[in-house]
C-alpha cells in the first residue's frame, strides 16, 4: 500500500524546481529573446513530460497545479508584460466601447434617420443604435440599405442633437480626458 501512495506523489526534485521556479523571470527572458519560438518550445520540452508523464496514478489536482505554474502562469506574463492580476486590470479599464459605431450596413437592413436632427438625409442609424437613441421618440425615416453604408452614431457632424446612442455615449471620464488633452 505504501508504494501506491508514493507513486500518486509528485516527485521531491520537481517539487524543488517548483519552488525555485520564477514565473517572472521566465516571462522577462522570453520577452528579451530573439527567437521566442525556440525558448518556448525549450520550456515546453523541460517541464511537460515532468508534469504529465510521471505516471498513470499522479495526483490530477497536483498535475493542475504544476500546469498552472510551470506552463500557463509564464505565457500569462509574457502576454501581459507584467504580472497578470495588473496587466488584466488595466485591460478591463480600456475596454471602454468606441464613441463611432461604424456599422456597415448589409443589402436589405434597415436603417433609420431622423427628420428632426440629421444634418442630411444620408445620416442614418443602425437598428440598435437608434432605439437606444433619443431619435426613436423623434420623427424618423425608415429605409433600407442598399449596402455598404456606415453607421452615423457617435458622429457629431451628423446629428443637430442627440448624436450617441446609450452604447456609445461618452463616460464623464472619456470626456474629462478629451478635455484635458485639448
Amino acid at each position: 500500500m505504501a508504494a501506491a501512495e508514493s507513486d500518486r506523489e509528485v516527485p521531491s526534485a520537481l517539487c524543488t524546481e517548483f519552488l525555485n521556479f520564477s514565473v517572472k523571470d521566465t516571462a522577462s527572458k522570453w520577452l528579451q529573446v530573439t527567437d521566442l519560438y525556440k525558448e518556448v518550445y525549450h520550456h515546453l520540452a523541460r517541464y511537460v513530460p515532468k508534469i504529465y508523464c510521471l505516471g498513470p496514478n499522479l495526483n490530477p489536482q497536483s498535475e493542475d497545479l504544476l500546469a498552472q505554474m510551470l506552463l500557463q502562469a509564464p505565457l500569462e506574463w509574457y502576454l501581459c508584460g507584467e504580472d497578470p492580476s495588473t496587466g488584466l486590470a488595466k485591460l478591463e479599464q480600456n475596454n471602454q466601447p468606441s464613441q463611432l459605431c461604424g456599422h456597415v450596413f448589409k443589402v436589405g437592413e434597415p436603417t433609420y434617420s431622423c427628420r428632426e436632427c440629421a444634418a442630411d438625409p444620408t445620416c442614418v442609424l443602425c437598428m440598435q443604435c437608434f432605439l437606444g437613441s433619443v431619435h426613436k421618440e423623434h420623427r424618423y425615416r425608415m429605409t433600407t440599405s442598399g449596402g455598404g453604408g456606415f453607421c452615423d452614431c457617435g458622429d457629431t457632424e451628423a446629428w443637430k442633437k442627440g448624436p450617441y446612442c446609450q452604447k456609445h455615449e461618452p463616460n464623464i471620464s472619456d470626456s474629462c480626458q478629451e478635455v484635458s488633452i485639448s
